[in-house]
């Protein structure tokens, strides 16, 4: 760990080991996972690194439900007429992203409200790039 990261009390990944997120802050991030209400956590974000970090995630998780409901339909409008391999294809792919997106909101949900960071897999990378979450401050 670099000087200015032990300054700062933040580590590699830039996240705080100094100090401990409250029962507030821990319960506002972890709602964060709950589809749109991602975007009423990043409206509270704006001083807690703890929520900025999750609430962030909650939203690519919720814009990247968006996007598969709109893959399924267009799914479901061309390879859905297929008679019987259509309604397998279109059934399978629901089932997978549900289970998905499900077990990703529920482990960053229960990692949120135990005051721990968690990097999402697939998204947890671009959660820098949220428009208006300054991650480099100073």
């Amino acid at each position: 760990m670099d000087t200015k990261a032990a300054a700062t009390g933040n580590n590699e990944t830039g996240q705080g080991e100094a100090e401990k997120p409250t029962e507030r802050a821990r319960w506002i991030a972890a709602v964060s996972y709950i589809a749109f209400v991602s975007l009423v956590s990043l409206q509270r974000s704006r001083r807690d690194t703890f929520i900025r970090y999750h609430a962030s995630q909650g939203f690519l998780l919720f814009i990247a439900e968006c996007a598969a409901l709109a893959i399924t339909i267009v799914l479901y409008l061309t390879v859905g007429k297929i008679k019987i391999i259509g309604f397998v294809v279109v059934g399978i792919f629901e089932i997978v992203v549900g289970l998905g997106v499900l077990t990703l909101s529920a482990v960053g949900f229960v990692k949120a409200l135990f005051g721990e960071y968690w990097s999402m897999p697939f998204l947890g990378e671009y959660r820098e790039r949220v428009p208006g979450l300054h991650w480099q401050e100073g």
